[in-house]
């Protein structure tokens, strides 16, 4: 995405609670620095490497992470440490908020370009861009195509972002309960298109149970191959003691004797006793 060239603030932020709880000018230097940096782009949704962080602001990486802290739980700035990605918290709530359709496509595109992290603060980011969209989208005039062409792109884009960053509904709930008073009913509207994300999910996952069920019952089909190789080899030894079994080796029930059972064969009594053995027997 494209990096800003200047920044915009809202002038109500001297006086908002969250700023004017931060006691310290180093956690509101950290602040302006995430607002500022070199790194920022239009989403508030950046990759910001801690040393790169720590000097811009001109402080140390360990003051760092206490003022990041700080401002994570005045709700002004998140920080994800392992892909060192920051979000500005209320980005769309502000005058940064895109107010036209191509910017939201813009956006849009940003966030499934592929080059973001799946992860929580990415999805935090995106509930509050669907959110700010919408509110944004209300401003327009009444007949005004503007707005009802910003609600379809939105709807369009959570259908596929719904695939690509999965679990988004919760969080797009949680921002709605708390900002989305004035729009429930392009919430709803939009929402549609997070239903058909979430329908294409469910049949890719039913697709793969089904193929997976024709595997094993074609693997039972085929009968032996569905054997382990141990119980195969165990098999085959059976099979082999079987066909080396003699007529000596059966008892009078028709058993095998299992002492008997595979011993090299031997003449039978009767062919001893024949005529043509006594002959040979006698003319030796």
């Amino acid at each position: 995405m494209a990096r800003k060239k200047f920044a915009m603030l809202n002038v109500s932020l001297l006086n908002s609670a969250a700023f004017r709880s931060l006691r310290s000018c180093t956690d509101r230097n950290v602040y302006f620095t995430a607002h500022l940096s070199s790194q920022a782009d239009y989403s508030g949704l950046f990759r910001y490497p801690r040393s790169l962080f720590a000097s811009e602001a001109g402080i140390t990486e360990e003051q760092l992470q206490v003022s990041v802290q700080r401002l994570n739980d005045a709700q002004l700035l998140e920080y994800d440490s392992e892909v060192e990605l920051l979000r500005i918290s209320g980005w769309f709530r502000s005058i940064n908020c895109p107010d036209n359709l191509s910017r939201v496509q813009n956006l849009a595109q940003g966030y499934l370009s592929g080059e973001l992290p799946t992860t929580d603060i990415c999805r935090r980011s995106i509930a509050e861009f669907v959110l700010g969209c919408l509110a944004r989208a209300q401003r327009f005039k009444a007949g005004s195509e503007h707005g009802p062409k910003i609600v379809d792109e939105i709807r369009a884009f959570l259908a596929t972002a719904g695939v690509v960053f999965r679990n988004l509904r919760p969080f797009l709930e949680e921002e709605f309960r708390e900002y989305g008073a004035s729009v429930a009913r392009e919430f709803e509207d939009v929402m549609l298109g997070l239903v058909e994300a979430e329908a294409k999910m469910q049949r890719a996952a039913d697709r793969i149970q089904m193929q997976e069920a024709i595997r094993v019952a074609a693997g039972c089909d085929q009968g032996g191959d569905t054997l382990p190789p141990q119980e195969k080899r165990e098999d085959s030894k059976n099979t082999k003691k079987d066909k080396m079994a003699f007529a000596d080796d059966f008892t009078a029930t028709g058993e095998i004797d299992g002492n008997q059972a595979g011993k090299s064969a031997r003449p039978l009594a009767a062919t001893l006793n024949s005529p043509l053995v006594r002959a040979l027997r006698a003319s030796a």
